[in-house]
């Protein structure tokens, strides 16, 4: 397992590497991708599997404004990114797969599945909207403490089975970051969101390739939507 020394799009490089060397051995390959970007470098390296490009659902935006602290404050890569925003005015960007990238993507037959995020949909308004912290918050606050990537490949696998592109009970190869960029790598067998817990067809953890030595840990009540 490789640990990275900090988390963020500075191990992309050395993460799309690292699929290369192991990508064979999987079926599937789902990339958590906002932008489209990371998919399609992974696409572009990787041709031994089926990969799925796992993306935000519609509506869903960073607020620039409120950039002072959080992962654009302390994750250098990110800062840069943040203040490219600022000097061009920009007060809302929207978290979606860009034009660009969406032909390139089309043009290597990657799917992107783009709908409701498994921890991030009702239960996140509860919390947001409500201030009623629900047992879906706690999951996956937890899964964070490994790292903020490990929630996301988890929620890519489960919503690549719900939406049909992967079949359930199967070794994926799921890889994810911490906002932007790629940092962590699992092996997990896939099953659809409704089977999750199910004792004997449900979704595990197998095994971890990489992820950053110390996660980082967004706030709880970071606004994202609309």
């Amino acid at each position: 397992m490789r640990v990275f020394e900090r988390p963020g799009p500075a191990n992309t490089d050395e993460m799309i590497e690292i699929l290369e060397k192991v990508s064979s051995r999987y079926r599937y390959l789902v990339v958590a991708s906002i932008t489209g970007e990371c998919a399609v470098r992974v696409a572009e390296r990787i041709r031994d599997t089926t990969i799925v490009c796992v993306t935000c659902p519609q509506g869903m935006r960073w607020e620039v404004d409120h950039m002072q602290s959080g992962p654009f404050a302390d994750i250098p890569e990110l800062q840069k990114v943040r203040d490219e925003w600022y000097e061009r005015g920009l007060s809302r960007v929207p978290m979606q797969i860009t034009q660009e990238n969406r032909l390139k993507l089309a043009a290597l037959n990657i799917p992107i599945i783009q709908g409701t995020i498994p921890f991030f949909g009702p239960s996140f308004s509860m919390r947001l909207h409500l201030q009623q912290v629900t047992s879906l918050d706690i999951l996956a606050k937890t899964l964070e403490l490994i790292s903020t990537g490990t929630l996301v490949c988890l929620e890519c696998v489960l919503m690549a089975v719900d939406a049909g592109a992967i079949p359930e009970q199967e070794p994926v190869l799921a890889v994810a970051g911490t906002e932007r960029g790629l940092d962590t790598a699992w092996v997990i067998r896939s099953s659809a969101s409704a089977n999750l817990f199910h004792p004997s067809k449900g979704c595990r953890f197998v095994e971890l390739l990489a992820k950053p030595g110390i996660s980082y840990q967004p706030e709880m009540a970071i606004e994202y939507l609309r």
